[in-house]
């Protein structure tokens, strides 16, 4: 594996831990946010709310890193492969 190649791979693990990171923070947000109405509390402001989003948009960077992962990989199998044919 090329010095470029490991250095994608390591990118993207990345991102992936970052995406992780955020889900996190959005579910935990989440159920923040419904815990109150479950145990009979006031509503929380409208930021912590607003953190729920965190979740489909960690979500979001993983699948991208993931892509591009996948990508990468193949477009290095696929120059392995026109170069051994050579």
């Amino acid at each position: 594996m090329s010095t470029s190649g490991r250095s994608n791979v390591l990118h993207s693990d990345t991102v992936v831990r970052v995406g992780a990171v955020l889900v996190a923070i959005g579910t935990v947000a989440s159920i923040a946010t419904l815990l109150p109405f479950v145990v009979g509390l006031e509503p929380l402001p409208v930021p912590v709310y607003l953190l729920c989003f965190l979740a489909p948009i960690g979500l979001g960077v993983i699948l991208v890193a993931l892509w591009q992962r996948a990508r990468t990989r193949s477009a290095r199998l696929r120059t392995a492969h026109q170069d051994h044919a050579k």
